[in-house]
């Protein structure tokens, strides 16, 4: 029985690390793909495309965002009862609920693309709505594609879900770069469409591959649905009620959640043009934010919000089946793992964000590398608040995150206004306003935890450990860089050797700290490797 509860709580490492080295992937060949781009559209293109992909995200947040949690709680919740016909009517009735919100809101947005730009960003900015018009039958492929990952994810099988990502970034990384050199000799607003056109086409050649994926797997679930017993059956109106009632409050949580993107847009344009700042000025300062500063941040976001969707199947189904302490158990060690990756990625970004910068793309002025340094901190608290919003969404507490979220943004705008409006903090204004707004849904969301089910935080393990071996880490790291630059002078070998002595460093400060036991070593990926090593160097 121990060996079988280690087998599960393991699993959600594996299925964790299985998204986490796909994200990394993927966000490496964004964060590539987006350096000669960048330096294709300039900043003034980037300042089109980041506003554009903030509308555009949002309507993906209030259509279809939603939908793969939504899927992947109610799946994970009847295959733990073994029903496989409702699971199959569930996928069935999901994927009709996809086509329509996402039919809907492609139209809307196709017709509305200018209008949309002028009421957000001015009129100044109406070719913002040539990059959103490009964008828009992303909506209806994203919302397709939601409910196939919802479901394999649902099942706690996320090898899909990655291997999707992948490659729909390998393709929207080619298309990307090749549509903005042929179009921008038609203006930076068309080189950034240019852009957007690659996240389309590689959406779409993502939603072909999971499609291959279910249609093999479709006959292994026509097997299991003859051997289901179970004798209460969903009609579709019943499904798409329930996908409704399920999505409508992980939307809003995530919707308010990652709103403050689109208010901070607005904000920034419509404040910084009263504030007599250049239309281009203004442009290039959100073209350092968005293409620079939030590209190289996503990096690590991606990797801990994997955490949370893997958490997800796993605490709904043992809620579900009322295991409540293993839930805990997994809320604890997927917030370790959590802060293990978070905290030194926070470090690094601060030590290393002028030669990351430098080596990445063209730098015209020191404010995308003040943004890393001022912003990285953001990685904890984005990270930790995003694991527990998907703790409370598998407890079934789906109002508690969206509650929290408005109370975090109400705080964010006031604090975002006051420091562009009076403060004259133009683009830093933001950096504060997103690490206020986390941080508060960090408070927030662990005094929930601790109302529901009398969870609290451990501190010394979970954080202070991680964070020793991080500043150890980061100390070597900057020590290494200057002397490799001051021997070779090649940015390039500098950061390599940094960052792999800084690796090292890092993974021998935290286990000879304490900070990783041997049990959780051995529920990683090749963890009976990394024991072996351990116990052969004597750190263990």
């Amino acid at each position: 029985m121990g060996d079988q509860k280690k087998s599960k709580n393991n699993s959600i490492v594996v299925q964790s690390a299985i998204l986490a080295a796909a994200q990394i992937l993927v966000r490496v060949i964004g964060l590539f793909y987006r350096v000669p781009m960048q330096r294709i559209i300039g900043d003034v293109g980037n300042g089109y495309y980041g506003a554009a992909y903030e509308i555009y995200q949002f309507i993906l947040l209030l259509s279809a965002n939603g939908i793969p949690t939504a899927v992947a709680l109610l799946v994970a919740r009847h295959l733990a009862r073994r029903e496989y016909k409702n699971v199959y009517r569930i996928f069935k009735g999901s994927m009709i609920f996809a086509l329509i919100i996402g039919g809907v809101v492609t139209v809307f947005t196709l017709a509305g693309a200018e209008w949309l730009a002028v009421a957000l960003f001015g009129p100044e900015y109406v070719d913002v709505g040539i990059a959103l018009r490009i964008l828009a039958p992303t909506l209806l492929i994203s919302a397709i594609m939601g409910v196939m990952r919802g479901f394999f994810q649902g099942k706690n099988v996320m090898m899909p879900t990655a291997v999707s990502q992948m490659v729909e970034q390998v393709f929207n990384a080619v298309i990307s770069v090749l549509a903005a050199w042929l179009l921008i000799g038609r203006g930076p607003a068309w080189g950034a469409a240019g852009g957007t056109l690659g996240t389309c086409m590689g959406a779409l050649s993502g939603l072909i591959f999971i499609g291959i994926v279910y249609y093999l797997y479709k006959p292994t679930l026509m097997r299991l649905i003859k051997r289901d017993k179970s004798r209460v059956h969903y009609r579709t109106e019943q499904v798409m009620k329930m996908v409704v009632i399920t999505m409508a409050p992980v939307v809003l949580s995530t919707t308010i959640y990652q709103i403050s993107g689109i208010i901070d847009t607005s904000m920034f344009y419509k404040i910084m043009g009263g504030l007599d700042y250049t239309a281009d000025a203004v442009a290039e300062l959100f073209g350092n934010y968005s293409g620079q500063y939030k590209m190289i941040l996503n990096i690590p976001l991606g990797i801990t919000s994997s955490i949370g969707i893997a958490l997800i199947p796993a605490v709904t189904s043992l809620v579900a089946l009322g295991r409540r302490r293993e839930a805990r158990q997994k809320i604890d060690s997927v917030i370790k793992l959590t802060n293990v990756v978070a905290i030194p990625s926070c470090i690094g970004l601060i030590v290393l964000a002028e030669p990351i910068m430098k080596l990445l793309f063209v730098i015209n002025n020191d404010v995308p590398i003040r943004l890393l340094q001022l912003g990285a901190v953001t990685v904890i608290t984005y990270s930790f608040s995003t694991v527990t919003i998907a703790i409370l969404q598998g407890m079934d507490k789906m109002k508690v995150p969206v509650i929290n979220s408005v109370i975090a943004l109400g705080i964010h705008i006031v604090v975002v206004y006051i420091l562009i409006q009076f403060a004259d903090m133009n683009i830093f204004a933001l950096v504060y306003g997103n690490l206020v707004f986390s941080f508060a849904m960090c408070a927030l969301n662990l005094f929930s935890l601790y109302r529901y089910i009398g969870y609290c935080q451990e501190v010394f393990r979970a954080f202070v450990l991680p964070s020793a071996a991080s500043l150890i880490m980061g100390a070597i790291a900057y020590f290494v860089y200057k002397g490799v630059y001051y021997i070779v002078h090649i940015n390039v070998i500098a950061i390599l050797f940094s960052v792999v002595f800084g690796v090292a460093a890092y993974g021998i400060g935290l286990v000879l700290l304490g900070g990783l036991t041997e049990e959780e070593m051995l529920g990683f990926p090749k963890g009976q490797l990394l024991v072996r090593i351990c116990r052969k160097f004597h750190m263990l």
